[in-house]
């Protein structure tokens, strides 16, 4: 129905992703770039779009958005009847009052709310970005309780604790590359990803209740996501 963007089933724990999220989840992890509003009727779809996270609005995302809307334009969002039928036997949201579904891709996730009206559908599209998105949803986001790193100053080796706002060295006579081996290997067997790492960085330097100790504002290398943003920028000039 939808060319290469198929809908599917969301999952556990995603209901609320089909709804305005609160101000500061949105930009705090969930990765929300914008949302789109329309009426689907016998007659048509008109739909208007909002963007609510600019800076998360990459030329790959304006060009996958333009594609979807077209592919949706020729499948669900034509106003046939095929439509409002997919749309009544669409999975439930939690009264049941509404149905929805999700429609994801390698980069980014939609979920699509529809509400019945008298003469067909009120339709709610959220747009997620899933470097965010993905690791909100497993967990990666909040802050271990502990993690090993590498002072960049001196290679140490140590060990970074929430309730503790200091290091913990560890004695080692490896180099400096060997050591940075051991926190890595250390970290993926509890499960810490290297923008936990980052966050705990900086929350032992600057507080655990800084915005710079949130891991959704370091990518999967642990830089920081606005370092990150200026290289992508600057090459898709």
């Amino acid at each position: 129905m939808f060319d290469h963007y198929e809908p599917c089933l969301f999952g556990e724990g995603e209901h609320e992703l089909f709804y305005r999220l609160p101000f500061e989840d949105r930009y705090m992890g969930y990765g929300e770039i914008g949302h789109m509003r329309g009426e689907l009727h016998r007659g048509g779809f008109s739909s208007y779009w909002i963007a609510d996270a600019p800076h998360l609005i990459t030329p790959a995302f304006r060009k996958e958005l333009k594609s979807l809307r077209s592919a949706l334009g020729i499948g669900l969002l034509n106003g046939s009847n095929m439509s409002l039928d997919f749309c009544e036997t669409a999975p439930g949201i939690n009264d049941y009052l509404d149905t929805g579904f999700k429609i994801s891709t390698e980069n980014y996730s939609y979920f699509f709310r529809c509400a019945p009206t008298a003469e067909g559908f009120d339709i709610t599209m959220y747009a997620y970005d899933n470097s965010f998105l993905l690791p909100e949803m497993a967990g990666l986001h909040e802050l271990p309780e502990k993690c090993f790193s590498v002072l960049p100053e001196s290679g140490e080796l140590v060990m970074l604790r929430q309730d503790h706002p200091y290091v913990f060295p560890f004695h080692s006579d490896d180099p400096p590359e060997i050591r940075r081996q051991v926190a890595d290997e250390l970290n993926e067997a509890m499960g810490v990803t290297k923008a936990q790492e980052a966050a705990m960085h900086m929350g032992v330097e600057h507080g655990f209740n800084q915005p710079c100790a949130w891991p959704w504002q370091y990518d999967q290398d642990g830089e920081p996501r606005c370092k990150s943003q200026k290289n992508q920028d600057r090459e898709a000039r």
